[in-house]
């Protein structure tokens, strides 16, 4: 009975495809959407199997077809949640390049590796023990559109895609991510290419068993970005690989037992601006309240040219900044630098005085330029400073309230 029903179906949606916008293929919690404009022939062949576009079914996990007057954007992935359960909709122009799975509400979503397209995935609604995993061989968007999603197991977002990824989180809306504790994922949202941050929206994030956000490439938050906000982490708030930029947006990290932003370079040297911290615009606010820990850390240069850092450092031998390499700061025009912190803590004692740390408000390996901008630190407790500079100190322009510690000081 359900072949013919079926049957009779694809008679009739293709005798309508004129007047139709869209013809949906329902199996289980996955919904293909078909233009009619781009349906073509469809084949029903043995009376076992469906073909559309390329794409085929076994009826027998065909729950229904039906028409409606939706439209629907080639190369889009649409993935609501909803409490125990998701839901995911393909365009059925890249349906049968991806292969989609649904359990419960996990949804794991791989591109083939001849996809050589960007595909652009939407993730709504709310779960408190749900995830989403991608992987594909090409650029992709995300797009985070009031979404709450929790994961008790694992990470609530992982991206194996090693490509750019634009994650995007729209003007007005929240989006809260949360993980599980004691698992072994890398991060609450971990992506393994380039994220690119855009949109004004804002993003929540709880990392309860490592880092709340990582990235194994770089990452940039763009000039209209939103806000990020870390509510508490594990490890480090941010851990990036390669390199930081910050033109742009607010991030405010708290709650973290590692670093606020930790900036590591790759083992692969040739890598561009490795290790290495770029702050053009913005504002970064960072709770520093660990022992040994840093709030804004790099492994090679440093440069902040605009926006705004704050930080409260109150651990043992924390640091407000610290440098791996030079320190530049200065100002584009227009685009005024500001350094602000308040530096209360004193010595941590590890028991092998070669590996004391020191609070510092700003630690620099290599030289610092102070070039315009304001610096303002206040700093209390015993053997803490302002700033220490292994290298020399040059001064050549703009306000600064406290002593360099350097060489040539």
């Amino acid at each position: 009975m359900k072949r013919l029903v079926l049957f009779m179906l694809i008679g009739v949606t293709t005798a309508v495809t004129a007047a139709a916008q869209t013809l949906k293929i329902h199996s289980g919690p996955v919904t293909v959407a078909v233009p009619a404009n781009q349906a073509g022939d469809m084949t029903y062949s043995d009376g076992t199997f469906l073909t559309v576009m390329g794409k085929s079914w076994d009826i027998a996990v065909i729950d229904s077809i039906t028409v409606d007057n939706s439209e629907v954007t080639d190369n889009a992935v649409d993935i609501t949640y909803n409490g125990a359960s998701a839901h995911v909709t393909v365009a059925g122009n890249v349906a049968p390049k991806l292969a989609v799975t649904v359990s419960g509400a996990d949804v794991s979503v791989i591109a083939a590796a001849d996809l050589q397209e960007e595909v652009f995935y939407t993730l709504s609604g709310t779960s408190d023990d749900g995830s989403f995993f991608m992987d594909g061989e090409f650029k992709a968007t995300v797009t985070l559109n009031n979404l709450s999603l929790s994961n008790r197991r694992a990470g609530a977002i992982d991206i194996a895609n090693g490509k750019r990824i634009d994650v995007i989180l729209p003007t007005g809306t929240t989006t809260t991510l949360t993980d599980g504790t004691g698992g072994v994922h890398k991060a609450c949202f971990f992506v393994n290419g380039h994220p690119e941050f855009g949109g004004g929206g804002r993003l929540v994030l709880t990392g309860n068993t490592k880092h709340a956000f990582a990235s194994d490439e770089y990452t940039r938050l763009k000039k209209d970005f939103g806000t990020i906000e870390v509510l508490r982490a594990e490890n480090d708030g941010m851990h990036v690989e390669q390199y930081f930029k910050m033109e742009g947006g607010t991030v405010n990290i708290r709650g973290t037992k590692g670093d606020c932003v930790d900036v590591s370079a790759t083992k692969n040297i040739t890598d561009e601006f490795n290790g290495q911290v770029f702050i053009e615009g913005g504002s970064l606010t960072m709770d520093v309240a660990a022992d040994d820990v840093k709030g804004l850390k790099s492994d090679a240069e440093f440069t902040i040219s605009g926006g705004t850092v704050t930080a409260s450092v109150s651990g043992l031998g924390t640091k407000g900044i610290s440098s791996g390499g030079n320190l530049l700061i200065n100002q584009t025009s227009g685009n005024a630098s500001l350094v602000k912190m308040t530096v209360t803590g004193t010595t941590y004692m590890s028991g092998d005085p070669l590996l004391e740390s020191k609070c510092r408000g700003i630690k620099v390996k290599g030289e610092f330029t102070f070039d315009g901008g304001t610096i303002d630190i206040i700093a209390t407790g015993a053997k803490s400073k302002a700033i220490s500079c292994d290298g020399n100190y040059y001064y050549r322009s703009g306000s600064i309230n406290c002593y360099v510690d350097a060489p040539n000081a």
